[in-house]
């Protein structure tokens, strides 16, 4: 198959993979709760295709989750945009040069950048303002990136599958 189509099938396989989490995320899982939380599961997909991509693409992508993020999250405006585009760069350019793209990389880069996500999330709208103390990063965030860490290879599976299946070819 020509290589373009190949690149567009792949970016469409992500694109439409995210919507469906977008919808899962508003519908299925605000009804799941594990010690009461949620999981949030579009920024540990935009980390998954950073860690498989790289750094530019999986800003881009970080972009786009981001974006999808902010329309769905009420009241955080641009900071999941900002960050998963930053985040997406960084974890892209690292994993390119330090680690090997596979599950276990994958899934403690998204679960760091979940924790720094939820951590910046607390601080900027309830610890400054004082609407909450630290306890509340422990009581909230730490459930959510744990259900997330959980299911992050729920998320990791069709993110590597179109990476394989529409990759680039072997050369012979």
């Amino acid at each position: 198959m020509n290589r373009n189509y190949r690149i567009i099938f792949k970016w469409l396989s992500y694109v439409l993979f995210l919507t469906a989490l977008a919808v899962i995320q508003t519908s299925l899982l605000p009804n799941l709760k594990l010690f009461g939380a949620s999981p949030n599961l579009l920024p540990i997909a935009a980390t998954m295709v950073a860690v498989l991509e790289g750094g530019v693409p999986g800003a881009l992508f970080g972009l786009l989750a981001g974006l999808y993020c902010d329309a769905i999250i009420p009241k955080v405006d641009v900071l999941h945009t900002v960050y998963l585009f930053v985040s997406g760069l960084v974890i892209g350019q690292l994993v390119a040069a330090l680690f090997k793209k596979n599950l276990v990389t994958a899934a403690l880069c998204a679960i760091a950048s979940l924790a720094v996500l939820d951590f910046f999330l607390m601080l900027l709208f309830f610890i400054v303002p004082r609407r909450a103390g630290i306890s509340s990063l422990l009581q909230v965030a730490l459930p959510e990136i744990l259900f997330s860490a959980i299911l992050s290879p729920l998320v990791y599976g069709p993110i590597r599958w179109a990476n394989k299946r529409w990759g680039e070819e072997e050369e012979e």
